[in-house]
């Protein structure tokens, strides 16, 4: 995953963490460095994102908000398929992630360009 994550960093996509985790993303972070390739931009206790969580539909408001984008024009990656499809009813294109060499054709068929 850090080599698609690094590539698609480096094609110049704009990534940003959607997370209903509490302070303990932190812990996340310090141990995977996230950071490096994305932004914890939109968690559930900070933020633009504080006080909402998947799958709410303003939580998916709240991102197209502070991006100052049309959920159209975003990509929604999750595990869990309630959040995917809580993303693809805001209007955003839903990826559920079960590897990363299916969210790699997923995205290419998308057509992104990494």
């Amino acid at each position: 995953m850090p080599q698609l994550l690094q590539r698609l960093k480096q094609a110049g996509y704009d990534m940003h963490a959607m997370s209903n985790y509490p302070k303990w993303y932190q812990l996340i972070e310090s141990k995977l460095q996230l950071s490096q390739y994305l932004d914890w931009t939109f968690v559930s206790c900070e933020g633009p994102m504080r006080g909402l969580r998947k799958p709410a539909p303003a939580a998916f408001e709240a991102a197209t908000t502070h991006l100052s984008l049309p959920a159209h024009q975003l990509i929604f990656i999750d595990d869990r398929q309630v959040n995917v499809d809580a993303a693809a009813e805001a209007g955003m294109a839903a990826l559920r992630f079960s590897s990363a060499a299916a969210l790699e054709q997923d995205l290419k068929t998308l057509g992104l360009e990494f």
